[in-house]
């Protein structure tokens, strides 16, 4: 009988070895599959993201025209003297002669009015009427966004050979 007594406590001693030194490493096997898991799931998510982020890269590698007109319309750096560089080749490309360009400020994007700056300049252009017009066309369909805010036209006297001098007042749009 002792020695019945002595291997069940034996085994009873062993299951409760096994149970206090067992159970914590099963504890933390079963969070680890639970970790497991959970970098799966954002593994599969990073991987769908990046899937869609390539799709949508490709989408728009098929618009990169119409993206770069849109780049070249509203420059980051609103240059002044692009600016001027622009209106001079325009004009003179039509037959006006640039007189005189005065560039004002860039405005600032506030809060209220959006993330657009604003660049007020004033040229003055002497020419025909109809390289005048040719100017102004130009303008419109240049891609970059050029708003005319103003126009007066002097006309000299009749005994004078001067052409008629066209001031204008501009405003561009950049970011």
């Amino acid at each position: 009988m002792n020695k019945i007594i002595i291997i069940a406590g034996g085994v009873i001693i062993a299951l409760v070895f096994a149970v206090v030194l067992v159970w914590p490493q099963y504890q933390k096997l079963q969070l680890l599959n639970v970790d497991i898991e959970n970098k799966k799931a954002e593994l599969q998510s990073q991987e769908s993201y990046f899937s869609q982020v390539k799709e949508t890269s490709i989408e728009l590698q098929e618009y990169s025209d119409a993206l770069f007109k849109i780049s070249n319309a509203l420059p980051q750096d609103p240059s002044l003297a692009s600016l001027a560089n622009f209106l001079q080749i325009n004009s003179a490309q039509t037959g006006l002669i640039l007189k005189k360009i005065v560039l004002g400020g860039t405005s600032v994007p506030t809060e209220g009015k959006g993330p657009l700056a604003e660049t007020q300049t004033i040229i003055q252009v002497s020419g025909s009427y109809e390289a005048f017009k040719n100017f102004l066309v130009l303008i419109e369909e240049s891609a970059r966004l050029i708003n005319v805010q103003n126009i007066s036209i002097e006309i000299p006297q009749e005994e004078s050979e001067e052409s008629p001098t066209f001031t204008l007042e501009l405003k561009t749009i950049s970011y």
